[in-house]
């Protein structure tokens, strides 16, 4: 029994994208299955695609593009450089965009209390005006009193003068009336008494009316300084609370302004992470064109294979498609050929004609000598080894070019991933495993050495089976 993805230990990222932050998820998401397949092979609807992301994005980190171990080259080292300065550059303006945000958020608490204080000293000032004004209203109502009291004093002293006139005017007469009889003194006696007696009333009088217009010219003084008291206070606290709104309003802007440089932070910040990203494509495409350490293997064909596992309608482990790459064609090298960057091979890998002689099929042209560069007989043209016809029905677009092509390693590895899932569950077992390659190739000898280099790659690499989006789904899927 082979091993499953469960036995293998978890993807390692390189330390450079870890640097930059990069998220530890996979961009490459199996296609939902369909139907039940039948055994013979459907008529072709054209080619399909099978990714929509290119296998050169950044998004997240790629086991295989970033922690593959890969032969150093100097476009390697340099382009690594560049992402050691950009993951710095990124640092540093994380950095101040944290501490942007932090002191945003002091200023916005200094903010909140100094607009806590302003409407505490408003309502202060609120307060102040409502005693002024009730002061106020009792001045002016204790006013109204002691004029009220002071008419009536006044008509009392005005009574006590016209008394006093009056007997002023008298006084004469009553200064020679002992002269006369003594009936005429008694009268005089009499009339002084009475002029003295009304003399005593009007005083008490007056004195009745003195005494609450006192009392209430006593309390309108009082009130008058409470009034003056209260008018002080008020401005004391519409100072204070001017000053309050003036700090608070101050804290605001301030605030305003920080906004202003966390925004600017934060697009600095996004700046960098672009051209983080930009440097990071950059690297990947440069490991792309180097050897993975110590094995005979170009990376882009392991992403290939990787990326075909990922995509496959079947859950099939990368290195099954590797042991059928290195088998086939030597990994795209066969004929002098090898693997660019985008994994396309330098020469067109063409296998012998079909053409019926012993031991070979005859088989042929259908595609007019499109693919096989033979308008006569079918070639099996690429690295993975499609003739024509079945390339036709199982051609697929695995770089996202919208150009499926035989002579693609993505393109190829996804076409066999299609072609060995066709009509089957996933392919976790060996015997699973070697029932699809025969009918990928009708022979026993061929399937053991595509399970022996696949073997040596999956023992001498550090990834699971399969890509995490596959472990994930445990469902039997079709195509």
């Amino acid at each position: 029994m082979l091993r499953v993805s469960q036995r293998r230990r978890a993807t390692r990222a390189t330390a450079l994208a870890a640097a930059v932050g990069v998220a530890a998820s996979l961009f490459l998401m199996p296609l939902p299955a369909t139907a039940e397949r039948s055994q013979e092979p459907p008529a072709a609807d054209g080619p399909q695609d099978l990714a929509t992301t290119r296998p050169i994005d950044t998004d997240g980190v790629d086991p295989v593009l970033d922690g593959a171990p890969v032969d150093t080259t100097p476009a390697i080292r340099a382009v690594e450089d560049d992402l050691s300065e950009a993951a710095a550059a990124q640092s540093q303006t994380t950095l101040r965009w944290i501490a942007a945000e932090q002191k945003r958020a002091e200023l916005a608490a200094r903010a909140g209390q100094a607009g806590q204080l302003a409407a505490q000293a408003d309502a202060l000032f609120q307060i102040a005006l409502l005693d002024q004004a009730v002061k106020e209203r009792r001045l002016g109502e204790r006013e109204i009193v002691e004029a009220e009291l002071r008419a009536v004093l006044d008509d009392r002293l005005d009574e006590l003068r016209h008394l006093a006139a009056t007997l002023f005017a008298t006084a004469p007469e009553d200064r020679y009336a002992v002269l006369g009889s003594i009936d005429d003194i008694t009268e005089a006696d009499r009339r002084s008494a009475l002029r003295d007696r009304g003399s005593d009333l009007q005083v008490r009088r007056v004195a009745r009316a003195r005494g609450p217009w006192s009392k209430a010219h006593e309390a309108r003084l009082t009130t008058k300084r409470q009034v003056a008291a209260a008018r002080a206070a008020t401005e004391k606290r519409a100072a204070a609370a001017k000053k309050a709104a003036e700090e608070r309003d101050h804290a605001d802007q301030v605030v305003r302004d920080a906004d202003a440089i966390v925004v600017a932070a934060v697009r600095a910040n996004e700046d960098a992470k672009a051209a983080t990203q930009e440097v990071l494509a950059r690297r990947r495409t440069a490991r792309l064109g180097g050897e993975v350490s110590g094995l005979d293997l170009p990376l882009v064909a392991l992403h290939a294979y990787w990326r075909a596992s990922a995509l496959a309608p079947c859950r099939i482990p990368w290195w099954v498609i590797a042991g059928i790459g290195r088998v086939e064609s030597g990994h795209g090298s066969a004929h002098g050929s090898s693997l660019t960057a985008e994994g396309d091979t330098t020469v067109h890998i063409l296998g012998i004609p079909l053409d019926g002689r012993p031991g070979v099929a005859a088989i042929g042209d259908t595609d007019g000598g499109r693919l096989d560069d033979d308008a006569r007989w079918d070639r099996a043209v690429g690295p993975m080894q499609f003739i024509p016809g079945t390339w036709n029905r199982w051609a697929a677009d695995g770089n996202a070019d919208l150009k499926p092509d035989p002579h693609n390693i993505y393109d190829a590895a996804g076409a066999a991933a299609r072609y060995l899932c066709f009509s089957r569950g996933d392919l976790l077992t060996e015997a699973a495993i070697r029932g699809a390659l025969l009918a990928y190739n009708q022979s026993v000898p061929y399937g053991t050495k595509v399970l022996a280099e696949g073997g040596r790659y999956r023992d001498a690499l550090d990834l699971p089976d399969l890509p995490a989006s596959r472990t994930e789904n445990t469902a039997d899927t079709g195509n």
